[in-house]
């Protein structure tokens, strides 16, 4: 059996409108050598027949039959299953470009790089709309990156339209019990291990947006969000660099609540709510220099007060401040 250059794992539940895009968008990959592994999560649609159908007819696939687990765990059991050089993930309701998975391998075998990602079009199913879309900022070096998506970045976030080094993997898992920002949290462990990665400014993805998607169904965002803000803490305590990222985590969890709930109500809350996870397992003489007067002030109780303030003279001058330097 040859070994395939690239395993792209596609979770499928319930997919059964979106479906035939996807995998069409997957059969016109011709080079490398893929495998494809299809997981059906416990679909109740014609979903589970579809992907048997179309495995029947092309060799490349095949199809795991789960029980409705959710998309981590149907990624993990694809994880399992696979045997190429580089693992790719791709969701069931979008589509690839044409010859989208050989520029992706390419630049990795070219420049060696562990994790290679590239830019994308949005694509709104209801008005028919294609909207080509860009990383930005574009950073080389994954600790960067690592800072980036613990600000939440739309892209660098995702595990779809990126290349992973399988050997990157090893001993790493989604966390089956985040139901949302689950594929940041193992992209984090991912780019802290990664020593070398690689940006295409090629769109070699179309992401399709629906009224079915998962993002466009949360409620509750800042309380939805608390089981990824958790297991990330534990993440950078794991890794020991979360006082490196403190202003980092401090300001993600301090947008997610305001986002949702205003400025006043978010502060009126952050000793309760978010005060402890920031300082949790966080060491004052490993904060970097120019962040310890920043930590003194949550750590003190003062942080709320500092805030407010200088969002005020925010609006006054202006000239944006944040956390984020």
């Amino acid at each position: 059996m040859i070994t395939p250059d690239i395993s792209i794992i596609v979770p499928c539940y319930n997919a059964d409108r979106y479906l035939n895009v996807c995998l069409e968008s997957l059969k016109a990959q011709r080079y490398p050598e893929i495998e494809m592994i299809l997981i059906d999560d416990g679909s109740t649609d014609a979903t589970g027949a579809i992907l048997d159908r179309f495995a029947r007819e092309e060799p490349r696939a095949r199809v795991i039959h789960m029980q409705n687990s959710g998309v981590s765990a149907a990624r993990n059991r694809g994880l399992d299953a696979a045997q190429g050089r580089y693992i790719a993930f791709m969701d069931a309701d979008d589509a690839l470009e044409e010859n989208s998975l050989r520029t992706l391998y390419q630049q990795a075998v070219r420049t060696g790089a562990q994790i290679v990602s590239a830019n994308h079009t949005l694509f709104d199913m209801e008005k028919g709309r294609r909207i080509p879309v860009e990383i930005e900022p574009v950073v080389q070096l994954p600790a960067q990156i690592a800072k980036e998506i613990i600000h939440m970045h739309r892209i660098y976030n995702n595990l779809w339209n990126k290349l992973y080094d399988r050997t990157l993997l090893e001993g790493l898992r989604l966390d089956e019990s985040v139901r949302i920002g689950e594929d940041a949290l193992l992209n984090l462990q991912l780019f802290l291990r990664a020593h070398r990665v690689s940006h295409l400014p090629d769109r070699t993805y179309v992401y399709r947006v629906h009224s079915r998607s998962a993002m466009a169904s949360i409620r509750g965002y800042s309380q939805a969000h608390q089981p990824m803000l958790r297991s990330m803490s534990a993440i950078l305590i794991d890794q020991g660099v979360k006082e490196l990222y403190f202003r980092d985590f401090l300001q993600s969890c301090v947008w997610l609540d305001e986002k949702e709930r205003g400025i006043v109500a978010c502060m009126k809350t952050f000793g309760a709510k978010i005060r402890p996870l920031v300082l949790q397992g966080v060491q004052e003489e490993r904060i970097p220099r120019q962040d310890r007067r920043l930590y003194r002030l949550v750590r003190g109780g003062l942080f709320p007060a500092f805030y407010m303030l200088m969002r005020v003279r925010e609006k006054l001058t202006g000239r944006r401040w944040g956390i984020r330097r």
